[in-house]
């Protein structure tokens, strides 16, 4: 079923293990899966995170042609090394838009497609603008997008976050961290022999955060 899905939450409450949870049983399920990762060393790079999506995909000549044919067409700039948005008038960044759609399309006609992107909170705003573009348009594609966001910080493309929240086919995954029984559990698979004191203090040293958790018990 076309999908959008956000996990949200604060850092280490285990968002990324989600994700990486999807992405093997999407591809165990015969899906094709398609990852990024927003970085804020690279969010000043235009469509960034939307070439590690395709990248992949496209190496291969008559693959590409075949799936940037058509509606396609105007996504192959992107995946020029030389192109730059910052230098494309608003027309053409709506073609690209448009292009990156139908090249979705055109990977979906072939079967269902997962487009997973990690830390979205850091993706540039080109990359954004096209999950948004892709998420209002998702009817009838079996099209699944999943995407982490680190809650609890300012963003500059804070506005571009918000909106990928509110397509009709969009839901929000909120985790929430371990309870006491959830940390004693993962204490124990560390720490075969560790008490229930010890066990409770983990506990509250770490609020339940699995990342704290797995650090501490390092």
């Amino acid at each position: 079923e076309p999908r959008l899905a956000v996990i949200e939450g604060p850092a280490g409450i285990g968002k990324t293990s989600l994700l990486h949870q999807v992405r093997d049983e999407a591809r165990a399920a015969g899906a094709t899966v398609l990852s990024a990762r927003g970085s804020q060393l690279e969010k000043e790079f235009g469509f960034g995170a939307v070439r590690q999506l395709f990248d992949p995909v496209l190496t291969d000549p008559s693959t590409r042609d075949g799936l940037l044919a058509g509606a396609a067409v105007g996504a192959s700039q992107v995946f020029d090394a030389t192109y730059s948005p910052a230098d494309a008038p608003a027309e053409s960044l709506f073609t690209i838009l448009h292009g990156l759609y139908w090249l979705s399309s055109n990977l979906a006609a072939r079967g269902p497609l997962v487009i997973a992107v990690d830390d979205v909170q850091w993706c540039d705003t080109s990359s954004l603008r096209f999950l948004g573009y892709l998420a209002r348009r998702l009817e009838d594609l079996p099209v699944l997008v999943v995407a982490t966001w680190r809650t609890g910080e300012q963003h500059p493309d804070d506005e571009l976050l918000h909106e990928l929240t509110l397509g009709p086919d969009a839901v929000s995954v909120t985790p929430a961290p371990l309870s006491r029984a959830g940390t004693s559990e993962v204490v124990r698979t560390r720490l075969a022999d560790a008490d229930d004191a010890f066990a409770a203090a983990c506990f509250r040293t770490t609020s339940g955060n699995p990342l704290l958790l797995r650090q501490l018990l390092r």
